[in-house]
């Protein structure tokens, strides 16, 4: 099909899944997933409103875990497989804050302030839309694919480009908020890779390793030490950003209660999974010496937890295997209640059944490489 039918059909389809998607079955899942969001939908207006409901009919999984989108196409046997291909991919919306570079033709060649992409883009109500869209404009809005072009998913707000600010600082928030949103650039994500290996290094710089346990009593006082240290070594690094010292508050994690009243807590500065604190680590770490510990409730059941939080990331237990390779098998056999159990068979199985959140998602850098456009914004309250 040309580009013209493509866009024609997916405003047919469009139109067939929001009809789809008001159905009484779906009022409840939608009132859970606004009541995530607390009292700040209070003060929303119709357009955010509206673009919460399109991520819920194309992002948001219910209890079956299908999305609505998903349950339409299963429910429309007669639909084309090019249909079923179109549909199905509009799990992938790109949300951002879009400058508008120009209009060619039907459509609009918009650059996306989070990911720095480009997007050719058509609205499926046609072009007389991009009337309010004048060059230089932004548009925070989401797109969705229509064959190797885009469309329109929802609503439009329009800033003026006067506004270049406010969309900038509305397109950082985005990036730090979700960062997968930035990593649809390769560049990106390869620029945050490096920029993780590199706070990595300053981690065990400062630490001496990349896994240190502390008591509990003293981990925000020396995670406090280690910020600062990072941003004296980031100012000599890059005399140009000593103007932000002055006015950006040295970046401090906050630890929360469970982690400053537990007896010891771990910091991890993973390879992978980036920087991680666990509570009780040291009492975990004994168990894994010694598994006759295990006996004791206490050093059970903070070691099962260990294995049932899904905060806890698979790393960690691999970890302690590593730093355990003889008492491991025991730990779980006695955990488990399993006696056949042996890590080096077992063990990845294990954790794919304990952790299948973790699986489910290709691993993604924990650090934002904002573009240069945006980096100003970034040491800014």
């Amino acid at each position: 099909m040309v580009v013209e039918d493509l866009v024609a059909r997916a405003g047919e389809l469009k139109q067939q899944l929001v009809e789809f998607s008001q159905q009484p079955r779906y009022d409840r899942a939608f009132r859970s997933m606004l009541a995530d969001y607390g009292d700040a939908v209070e003060v929303w207006d119709e357009s955010q409103l509206m673009l919460l409901w399109d991520s819920f009919v194309l992002e948001h999984r219910l209890r079956d875990g299908r999305t609505v989108v998903e349950q339409f196409v299963d429910a429309r046997p007669e639909l084309s497989p090019q249909d079923r291909q179109m549909l199905l991919g509009w799990h992938d919306v790109v949300s951002g804050v879009f400058e508008v570079q120009r209009r060619d033709g039907p459509a609009l060649i918009l650059v996306n302030l989070v990911d720095d992409l480009t997007y050719r883009t058509r609205s499926t109500l046609g072009p007389s839309v991009f009337r309010r869209t004048p060059k230089r404009s932004f548009l925070l809005t989401r797109l969705v694919a229509v064959g190797d072009e885009w469309v329109f998913s929802g609503p439009i707000s329009v800033l003026r480009p006067a506004e270049r600010k406010l969309a900038a600082q509305l397109a950082l928030d985005m990036s730090l908020r979700s960062p997968e949103s930035v990593f649809r650039n390769p560049e990106k994500l390869a620029r945050a890779w490096e920029m993780q290996r590199a706070e990595r290094q300053r981690f065990v710089r400062f630490f001496g390793t990349d896994l240190v346990v502390v008591p509990g009593e003293q981990a925000q006082r020396r995670l406090d030490e280690f910020y600062a240290f990072r941003q004296q070594e980031i100012l000599r690094e890059h005399p140009e950003r000593a103007h932000l010292a002055g006015t950006a508050p040295t970046p401090v994690v906050e630890l929360p209660p469970e982690l400053v009243d537990a007896e010891t807590v771990a910091f991890i500065y993973d390879e992978d999974d980036g920087m991680d604190f666990l509570a009780e680590f040291g009492l975990v770490e004994e168990a894994f010496a010694d598994p006759d510990l295990l006996r004791r409730r206490r050093y059970r059941d903070t070691v099962l937890s260990y294995l049932d939080d899904d905060s806890v990331a698979p790393m960690v237990l691999r970890r302690l295997a590593d730093r355990h390779p003889d008492t491991v098998s025991t730990v779980f056999r006695r955990l488990l209640k399993r006696p056949r159990f042996d890590w080096a068979r077992d063990g990845e199985e294990l954790l794919r059944s304990a952790k299948p959140e973790h699986f489910a998602r290709p691993p993604l850098p924990t650090v934002t490489a904002v573009s240069e456009r945006l980096a100003d914004y970034a040491g800014r309250g």
